[in-house]
């Protein structure tokens, strides 16, 4: 079984979490990202972060559309992005595709620079429908700061 390697990140009160190195491949619109992710067991859903929707140029005020999700207190669109792939390395140096119908993009319900500085750090998520879909598993021990997925 293939192995991709994470690494743990002090993250939320300077605990260590989950995250993983990507790039998201999407044509329409045309994205080609590099970019990292929390593995987050305790999301239901996977989405790009406002700050990597942003750094893709993406036409924000023109995505605020899609159902309305709240995270870290704040309030947002989760706007589809259809038929991605996302491109990881396995531990033996291999590129492993994921294709997905699609991915949330997280767009502010509010537009504005302050929010827009308040939201910066939240990071992009692989929730647990990525993980169930796709039949990963995710190892994380903390205490080691060991982590990896495995499909």
């Amino acid at each position: 079984m293939p192995r991709i390697k994470c690494y743990a990140r002090r993250f939320i009160r300077g605990k260590l979490f989950p995250f993983v190195t990507l790039v998201l491949v999407a044509k329409r619109p045309a994205i080609t990202r590099p970019m990292v992710a929390l593995i987050d067991t305790g999301s239901p859903f996977t989405v790009l972060s406002p700050k990597d929707v942003m750094s893709s140029r993406l036409p924000i005020t023109r995505m605020q559309s899609g159902e309305t999700v709240g995270l870290a207190g704040f309030r947002f669109f989760n706007h589809p992005i259809k038929n991605v792939t996302l491109n990881f390395r396995t531990e033996e140096g291999k590129r492993l595709e994921v294709s997905l119908p699609s991915i949330g993009a997280l767009i502010p319900t509010k537009i504005d620079k302050k929010t827009l500085g308040e939201v910066k750090d939240i990071p992009s998520i692989l929730g647990n429908d990525f993980l169930e879909d796709q039949k990963f598993a995710l190892y994380f021990n903390p205490s080691t700061q060991t982590a990896y997925l495995e499909c």
